[in-house]
């Protein structure tokens, strides 16, 4: 059994991308690890070939959903004429446009079983082949308010008519506001989307690089007519990313990771969330307890969302945390554990992301 770094090694495994947390801004998320993945790498040495496994926890808990200036998503709901039976059609009141809001709430409970296989080292580079299957639990609350338009009544309609139909419509206006929100609400289990990667690795003296490519396949079920969805949409994303690494000093280091998704259209909703782009930076301190750090990370999209009913959407987030990562001698094993929040966010998900990885050579 080779004796393996499997910290560093976790970047083969993902592919520079980590196991995803948070969709273009289709139900306002994209396939990236908003909880970040670049401190495990710091400080790790080079590894060996053979076979490497990793077991990641994700939790993802979303306070609210956030729209063009930061505050809750809103979309016109048109007006029409109110289906007051009991009078003629030429009677029947009409009303006006209103404007729409959304508050959402939600989190994630996410396994990954990642599997990775890494080339022999041949003048300081190699390459790598992984594959990471998630397990998860999805919850998502959606309400939506909209005030009740004024009816436009005839002047031929009596009062007492006007009094009796006015009440139902109002009730019936806020069922069916109610309705929108209750159906992309509730909870859902099971096996989400196969991600497939290669990369290449290369060892400096004191700087290291990295630069592959991830396909996300739409490998979870999806219903067209269920709102929540165990994965991120049945589409599918290509992320290429490179990554760099730096050793500033004996016990300092600083990484970055740049990274793109470019998404397919949805074949559920015809939808096309916009390719996105992802920069992650992290530094940390080695110490004799393991690698404490910060990271920063910023997502958006670069190109407007097709067939969104809420218009361009384009997705924005800023987040920070900390990170801490060891390798336990006895067990050869890599514990990694990182945990951001969301400082800024637009047509997003904001909220906390925790992840908890394990890594091992075989």
């Amino acid at each position: 059994m080779a004796t393996v770094p499997t910290t560093w090694i976790t970047t083969a495994l993902f592919l520079l991308g980590g196991a995803p947390v948070a969709q273009g801004a289709e139900a306002f998320q994209i396939r990236y690890n908003l909880a970040g993945s670049l401190g495990q790498d710091l400080f790790a040495p080079v590894p060996a070939a053979g076979w490497v496994g990793s077991l990641t926890h994700t939790h993802g808990r979303v306070h609210e959903v956030t729209g063009d200036g930061g505050g809750p998503p809103s979309v016109q709901v048109p007006g029409g004429v109110a289906p007051v039976t009991s009078l003629p059609p030429a009677l029947r009141p009409s009303y006006g446009a209103s404007l729409a809001r959304l508050q959402g709430t939600g989190s994630l409970r996410q396994w990954n079983l990642g599997l990775a296989r890494l080339s022999e080292l041949q003048g300081g580079s190699r390459w790598a082949l992984g594959l990471s299957l998630p397990y998860a639990t999805r919850q998502q609350n959606y309400r939506v308010q909209a005030a009740t338009p004024a009816l436009n009544w005839s002047p031929a309609v009596p009062p007492a008519a006007r009094a009796a139909a006015t009440p139902l419509f109002q009730a019936g206006y806020q069922a069916a506001i109610a309705a929108l929100g209750g159906g992309e609400s509730g909870e859902v289990s099971g096996f989400g989307d196969l991600e497939l990667s290669a990369a290449w690795l290369h060892t400096g003296e004191r700087m290291r690089l990295g630069a592959g490519a991830t396909l996300v396949l739409p490998t979870g079920k999806y219903d067209a007519a269920r709102g929540v969805d165990v994965g991120f949409g049945n589409f599918y994303t290509l992320r290429p990313a490179v990554q760099a690494q730096w050793e500033i000093g004996p016990r300092t280091a600083a990484a970055a990771r740049f990274v793109l998704g470019l998404n397919t259209r949805n074949e559920d909703n015809d939808l096309r969330s916009g390719n996105w782009a992802a920069l992650e930076l992290a530094a940390g301190q080695r110490t004799d307890f393991g690698v404490f750090g910060v990271l920063l990370l910023h997502a958006r999209q670069v190109q407007d969302d097709r067939n969104n009913p809420f218009g361009a959407s384009r997705y924005r987030t800023n987040n920070a945390g900390v990170f801490y990562t060891v390798r336990l001698p006895a067990p050869e094993l890599s514990v990694s554990l990182q945990h951001t929040v969301s400082v800024s966010s637009q047509n997003a998900k904001h909220g906390r992301f925790t992840q908890l990885r394990l890594a091992k050579a075989f």
